[in-house]
């Protein structure tokens, strides 16, 4: 296992002069090859360093784009910790996250402006860098200085924390090492060995591990290149452009190619489609579960598609379909360096599922024992049920009943409290939570707040005491369509 700045020089070498990631500009891929992107890697680097950001957590708030990918690697490869955040989360859900985990600075597109103006008025004291007025700039300084630039080879050092929820007052930090990151890329590779000859489409948020490791992270070690979205609206289209031979799949993006290649509207451009997605080698789908009679109807459509189940913690797969396999059922195959099991398993094997490996995180970063799902002898806890065969196959049944034991020791179901919030159609999305040891929920939604107020006052007249909405944070629909 070698570290990123090691993965880059040995690139800069053998793939110099190969094109590597693509972006949508002027009607057309443009693409930056690997020594321009190592060079403002490095470049980069060397600024950061010389504006006193060695060892500094530094947050990445942007949408997918060259520029991001540069940071990720820049940061994590020579300068300090990365904390990649969901470009979705406001201002509030970044000030909960510095609650737990201080920041230097902040690179942030135009788009976020808001948020980061939110920020500017709480930690007047952080270093804030817009990618699209600063980022050529940081490349000219970094050009400038004689600076020797050293790697960050140290792999067990912390050089990723990922956060699973900015919207609690307590949330999750996730620190991940070099080691845990590239720990699973042998398995995956004797799986699913990707080169330089293959080609990948890259639409899902790379701030997220699925994405961010298995497609991005792992490709300065296959070599592959990277075409970027430049548009949700546009994937079929760019995929039909692309022909791309490695993709990162989400259930909810593969039920849409359903729909539309299962219409009877438009044969010819169904049938185009198909013959797109057979033409890849690896179709991955994971995030969450893919529904059987889809997954049957592509792999017998002859399509490449591998089902795979993993989580941040375990800086993401831990089980992944073998291609060939005749057992399709299964959410996949458990890696083989890891170590699963299920924990009291009932008559049929069905238990919480547990994992032990390289790849999974130290614990959570500032969480007591009352929170934390890892176990003095290293298993994370995933709060998943499944059952393990004889052969590895991996069978994910769902998620354990979330429960919040109050401060008086009363249990309070998670399920059945967001259910109950549901049941209001204008409510796209409902998420409770503890804080303050009172109940909380965090609601998406169109409807103004006095609205959303006077409905959870109606439901708290139906519950007991110890169950009633405290706290209630109402966030706008995200434009382009509702959080599931």
């Amino acid at each position: 296992m070698k570290s990123i700045s090691e993965y880059l020089d040995e690139d800069y070498q053998k793939w110099g002069e190969n094109p590597y990631i693509h972006v949508w500009q002027d009607s057309s891929y443009q693409a930056s090859s690997f020594k321009k992107t190592i060079d403002d890697i490095k470049n980069i680097a060397k600024s950061l360093k010389s504006r006193g950001l060695s060892g500094k957590n530094i947050i990445i708030y942007s949408e997918n784009s060259y520029e991001w990918m540069v940071l990720y690697l820049s940061v994590m490869g020579y300068v300090g910790t990365c904390i990649p955040i969901d470009k979705e989360w406001t201002g509030f859900d970044i000030k909960n996250t510095l609650s737990v985990i201080p920041a230097d600075a902040v690179f942030y597109s135009r788009k976020k402006l808001e948020g980061v103006q939110y920020l500017r008025e709480l930690y007047p004291e952080m270093m804030y860098i817009c990618i699209e007025d600063e980022f050529e700039q940081f490349i000219r300084e970094g050009e400038k200085t004689d600076m020797v630039l050293a790697g960050e080879t140290d792999l067990q050092k912390t050089v990723m924390i990922l956060f699973t929820s900015g919207t609690t007052n307590l949330p999750k930090a996730i620190p991940l090492t070099q080691a845990n990151l590239f720990c699973n890329w042998e398995t995956l590779y004797r799986r699913t060995p990707m080169t330089e000859e293959d080609v990948s489409y890259v639409f899902l948020p790379l701030n997220h591990v699925y994405s961010g490791v298995a497609n991005f992270l792992y490709s300065i070690i296959s070599g592959m290149q990277l075409y970027l979205c430049s548009d949700m609206a546009k994937i079929t289209e760019e995929m039909l452009l692309v022909r791309p031979t490695v993709v990162c799949m989400v259930p909810l993006v593969l039920n849409r190619v359903y729909t539309a290649v299962t219409s009877a509207e438009n044969a010819g451009q169904a049938e185009q489609i198909m013959e797109m997605l057979r033409g890849i080698r690896f179709l991955y789908c994971g995030g969450s579960f893919t529904e059987f009679k889809i997954k049957k109807f592509f792999i017998e459509e002859g399509v490449h598609l591998l089902e795979a189940y993993g989580t941040s913690e375990t800086s993401s797969v831990i089980a992944l379909d073998i291609p060939g396999d005749s057992n399709i059922e299964s959410n996949g195959v458990v890696f083989e360096n890891l170590d699963v099991k299920i924990l009291e398993p009932d008559e049929e094997g069905t238990g919480e599922i547990l994992v032990k490996g390289g790849s999974v995180s130290s614990g959570y970063i500032s969480r007591n024992d009352h929170y934390s799902e890892f176990d003095s002898d290293g298993y994370y806890h995933t709060g998943d049920l499944g059952r393990l065969d004889e052969t590895r196959h991996l069978y994910v049944k769902g998620r354990k009943r979330r429960m919040i034991i109050t401060e008086n020791a009363k249990n309070v179901y998670v399920d059945e409290m967001e259910e109950l919030l549901l049941q209001n159609k204008d409510f796209y999305a409902v998420k409770i939570f503890e804080k303050e040891h009172h109940i909380a929920a965090a609601v998406t939604t169109d409807l103004p707040k006095g609205e959303v107020m006077d409905y959870i006052e109606e439901i708290n007249r139906k519950l007991p005491k110890f169950k009633r909405i405290r706290n209630v944070d109402v966030k706008k629909e995200v434009p382009g369509g509702r959080i599931k």
